[in-house]
This record gives structure tokens, C-alpha cells and sequence, in this order.
């Protein structure tokens, strides 16, 4: 994992392993941007725990941004780990978003959904995730 400053004062946080990476941004206060690339393995969940075990103690109900548009494809130990960690978060979460191409993808959130509420919203839109996106930032911002 690695930190560095992106534009702005948005931190970039940065998890990569030989086959993908993630990034995770805060482009304000309460909103995480999630923006993977390549294949995802397990080791990577804890990172995304920490991330956002950071913003809950600081008191915020983030909404989360998923951006999967250059996700190649994950081990199946990502999916048991990611689903079983959003089981246990996701009361805790405002939105959560996810930009998707793959239909094998929309499905693993179709099944993560049911364990989440029905509160997962996927999109293959990237338009309709900039907007959501974008409102999310403004009404976190007008919230300070």
C-alpha cells in the first residue's frame, strides 16, 4: 500500500499486486472512490477495511464509489472476503455505487446484493455514475 497526493487535495491510497491494483480516493469527506484495474485477489480486502474503518471513526456514513470499468476478473477468495466484509458494513454505508462492464461482474454484485439489502446500485453508465458521484461530493461538502 502506498500514499501519494492527487489533484487537489484529494489522498490517493494504493494497493497493487503483479495482476491489478486498486486506488482509493476521498474526494471529500464521506465519499470513497474505489477505482480498480486488472484481477483482484484476497489480500486486497484488508486494505479496503482499513480505508474505510477510517472515514466510519471519523464519523461519517460514506457513500462508495466502485468503479470496475478496468476489473479483469477476481479469485473467487475476493468475492467470499468482499462479500462477507460488506455483510458485516454495509448498515453502516450510505450509497454504494459500482460502475460495471462485464455482465459476469453485474452478477457477483447481483448475488453480494442479497446479502446486502437491495442497496447496491450498479450502473454500465459512466455518465450516471459521474452524476451520482458529483452529487455525493456536493451534498458531503454542504454538510461541513
Amino acid at each position: 500500500m502506498s500514499r501519494e497526493q492527487g489533484t487537489g487535495s484529494a489522498e490517493i491510497e494504493k494497493w497493487e499486486s503483479p495482476r491489478g491494483s486498486l486506488a482509493i480516493t476521498h474526494p471529500a469527506p464521506g465519499v470513497i472512490v474505489f477505482t480498480y484495474q486488472g484481477h483482484m485477489t484476497a489480500d486486497v480486502v484488508p486494505f479496503i477495511e482499513r480505508s474505510v474503518d477510517r472515514v466510519l471513526a471519523a464519523g461519517h456514513v460514506p457513500d462508495l464509489f466502485i468503479d470496475l470499468d478496468r476489473l479483469t476478473g477476481y479469485d473467487s477468495d475476493y468475492r467470499q472476503e468482499v462479500s462477507k466484509w460488506g455483510a458485516r458494513t454495509y448498515r453502516r454505508l450510505g450509497e454504494v455505487r459500482f460502475l460495471v462492464r462485464s455482465k459476469i461482474i453485474a452478477m457477483g454484485i447481483a448475488v453480494s446484493n442479497l446479502t446486502a439489502g437491495g442497496r447496491l446500485k450498479p450502473t454500465t453508465r459512466r455518465s450516471e455514475f459521474q452524476t451520482a458521484l458529483e452529487t455525493a461530493i456536493s451534498r458531503h461538502s454542504a454538510a461541513m
